[in-house]
């Protein structure tokens, strides 16, 4: 029996594919519906994320439209498998974080690489606790007080993911005004900058400065985190409480060239921890 769900990533990705390969076969929706024997609205459902499939249907579904190939029906039958909201730590948390961000913690769990550009802000994944304390604390914007203790500890929780077993790739590059930008004052930007130099030597982080000097650069328009699983790719602006991606290749392929170049201005790794030791002196 099939489910209908709030759309996940993983569940629109899923509905995207099955949607491609319809359409690759010259079948319309209804035409579609009628092979398959089911109406033109559980199908459309199952195309926009909005209703899950399980294996034996799914499986009956690609024998239809003769989608043969095995490996890439495994990866259908893996996101499939995915696409509901998978439970992890962070689902005691509904209600104060939004659904898409959720979603997108969920993705993060699993994640190969990770790449974040940041204007004015550390990453939040690396992040010390003072330092996250006084970013959240800062959100005057926000119409209620925002929860401190609980938004630092849902933030240093997604932290764990840089120190697990077949732990992802971090790259982050992080302007020279979100090094000095003094949140909760000297002392703690100085702890923050000392946390930053021993993420630096994780074999699984790469920490890239790009200082004043370069001048104009690709990521002047703002900052993004690009992440990447076994089954997508995603970009997220993120801010206190929620986040908003873009899932279209278009959009990921120029935000990866952007990337590439910032990497290309910005300092070498062992630069980086020189300035980030200047930094600190000068503190």
């Amino acid at each position: 029996m099939e489910n209908a769900q709030r759309p996940t990533m993983r569940s629109r990705k899923l509905g995207q594919r099955l949607r491609a390969i319809r359409e690759e076969r010259g079948l319309t929706l209804q035409q579609a519906a009628r092979v398959l024997n089911r109406t033109p609205s559980s199908l459309s459902k199952l195309e926009t994320g909005k209703r899950g499939i399980r294996r034996p249907a799914l499986e009956n579904m690609l024998d239809r439209y003769e989608f043969t190939d095995p490996e890439q029906r495994d990866a259908i039958f893996d996101l499939a498998r995915r696409a509901p909201s998978i439970k992890g730590w962070w689902h005691r948390y509904e209600g104060k974080l939004a659904p898409s961000m959720l979603d997108y913690i969920s993705l993060e769990a699993e994640a190969r690489s990770i790449r974040s550009f940041q204007l004015h802000l550390v990453p939040g994944l690396m992040q010390s606790d003072d330092y996250a304390r006084a970013v959240i604390a800062s959100g005057i914007s926000q119409e209620e007080e925002p929860d401190v203790d609980g938004l630092t500890e849902i933030r240093l929780h997604r932290q764990k993911i840089l120190l697990k077993e077949r732990a992802p790739r971090l790259w982050a590059i992080v302007s020279e005004g979100a090094l000095r930008q003094q949140f909760g004052g000297p002392q703690v930007l100085k702890g923050q900058l000392k946390h930053l130099i021993e993420l630096s030597r994780l074999p699984n982080v790469v920490f890239q400065a790009l200082p004043f000097a370069v001048g104009a650069h690709a990521g002047v328009n703002g900052s993004f985190t690009t992440l990447t699983t076994n089954e997508l790719s995603v970009v997220l602006v993120e801010n206190l409480t929620s986040g908003w991606y873009l899932e279209n290749p278009d959009d990921i392929r120029r935000h990866e060239i952007v990337f590439d170049q910032l990497r290309g201005a910005a300092l070498s790794p062992d630069d980086s921890r020189s300035f980030l030791e200047r930094l600190i002196s000068e503190s």
